[in-house]
C-alpha cells in the first residue's frame, strides 16, 4: 500500500498527492479571493458613507448660506439646510423603494443640523458675493451625485438608470431648496455653468471606472473628482451649453 496523506482531513494516496495538493491550493486561492472581495466590498461601503456625510455636510452649508439676508429666522435656517442635505437622497430612495438613508441612520440628520448651525454663525465672517456658497455647492454636488450613481449601482441597475439616479441625487436638494427660497432653481437658471451636465459626466465617469476596476473605492473618488473640476471650471470661466432659443429672441 502507497504512503497516505491528508488534505483538510481526506486521505489521499501518494500517486494522488499532486492532484491533493492542487486541489487544496485552488481552495486556499479561491478563500483568499472571497476574502479579498468582501474586504474591498466593505471599504467601498465605508467610502459612501464617508461621501454621504460630506454630502450631507456640505449640503446643509450650501442651505444655511442660500438662506442669508432672506429674512429666515434660525430655525427656518436648520430646516432649509435640512432639506437640501437630504432631499435628493430621500426622493432617490423612495424611488428605487429603499429604506431611506437618514432614517436607518439618524447620524445623517445630527451632521446636517451641526453644520447649518455652525454655518449660520460663520456666515458673518464669509465674503457676501455668491462666492462662497458657488463653491460649497460645487463640493456638494460632487458628492451627493457619487452617493446616488454608487447607491443605484449596488443596487444592480443598468448604467442608465445609475446615471439618471446620480444627476436626480445631486440637483434635487438643491432644487427644494430654492423653490423653498421661491427661486427659480439654480439648474434652471440661465448661464448656471454646467450644472446637471457635471453631475452627468461625474456619473458616467463612475460607470467607466467602474468597468476598469470593478468594486473599487477609488471609482466613486474619480467620479467626484470630475464632476467638481468640471463645475469649478465651468464656474471659473463661464462655462455652459448654448441656451434653447430662436433667432429673433433676446433683439430689443
Amino acid at each position: 500500500m502507497g504512503a497516505f496523506r491528508t488534505c483538510q482531513g481526506l486521505p489521499c494516496r501518494s500517486n494522488r498527492v499532486k492532484l491533493c495538493v492542487s486541489i487544496c491550493e485552488r481552495r486556499e486561492f479561491a478563500n483568499s479571493e472571497m476574502n479579498r472581495i468582501q474586504q474591498l466590498r466593505e471599504t467601498v461601503k465605508t467610502v459612501r458613507y464617508v461621501l454621504e456625510h460630506l454630502a450631507v455636510v456640505f449640503g446643509a452649508a450650501t442651505g444655511a448660506l442660500a438662506a442669508r439676508g432672506k429674512g429666515i429666522d434660525w430655525f427656518g435656517v436648520i430646516v432649509l439646510g435640512l432639506v437640501t442635505s437630504v432631499g435628493g437622497g430621500t426622493l432617490r430612495d423612495i424611488i428605487l423603494d429603499v429604506p431611506v438613508f437618514w432614517v436607518s441612520d439618524h447620524s445623517f440628520l445630527i451632521s446636517g443640523i451641526v453644520t447649518a448651525a455652525l454655518t449660520i454663525y460663520l456666515a458673518q465672517y464669509l465674503n457676501p458675493s455668491s462666492t462662497p456658497f458657488l463653491i460649497t455647492d460645487a463640493f456638494f454636488l460632487a458628492f451627493v451625485t457619487m452617493v446616488g450613481t454608487n447607491k443605484t449601482y449596488s443596487l444592480k441597475h443598468p448604467g442608465t438608470i445609475c446615471a439618471l439616479f446620480g444627476v436626480v441625487t445631486g440637483v434635487a436638494g438643491g432644487m427644494f431648496r430654492d423653490v423653498l427660497l421661491g427661486e427659480v432653481p439654480l439648474v434652471f437658471r440661465q448661464h448656471i455653468n454646467l450644472y446637471a451636465t457635471a453631475a452627468l459626466f461625474g456619473s458616467i465617469s463612475f460607470l467607466g471606472a467602474a468597468l476598469v476596476w470593478p468594486g473599487h473605492w477609488f471609482n466613486m473618488v474619480f467620479g467626484a473628482l470630475v464632476t467638481l473640476l468640471l463645475r469649478m471650471a465651468a464656474i471659473r470661466w463661464r462655462l455652459h451649453l448654448p441656451l434653447f432659443q430662436s433667432p429673433d429672441e433676446g433683439i430689443s
